[in-house]
């Protein structure tokens, strides 16, 4: 499944497609930065953004998804802006979460005699 950036956003592959595409919020139609941090603060603060209970506190401002949650919201956001900011050492796999490139050094690296 790919998302705006052509990335497979579940496998956590570049798969070099870029995004030159301008980010604009659903609700209220704000031109946005690709910052992840200026995009989870607009999802907590867009006043347009529909917020029947507390589980809406964070919105996504380019899918219906919501939490209250924020480190949910950065994790989600990433996928939509295709910020991969767990690299690793032995390869050119870049993940989303921490936890998916332990898993990749685990599965992939480990059985080759590296070590973390």
């Amino acid at each position: 499944v790919g998302d705006q950036t052509g990335d497979d956003v579940f496998s956590g592959q570049d798969t070099g497609a870029q995004n030159s595409q301008e980010l604009i919020c659903q609700y209220c139609k704000s031109s946005l930065s690709d910052n992840e941090e200026s995009l989870v603060f607009h999802a907590k603060d867009c006043s347009s953004a529909p917020r029947p209970n507390f589980a809406y506190s964070l919105v996504c401002v380019f899918c219906a998804y919501h939490t209250s949650v924020r480190t949910s919201m950065v994790t989600h956001i990433r996928r939509h802006i295709g910020q991969k900011p767990y690299r690793c050492n032995y390869c050119d796999y870049k993940a989303i979460q921490g936890s998916n490139l332990k898993r990749h050094i685990r599965i992939r690296h480990m059985q080759e005699g590296f070590t973390t």
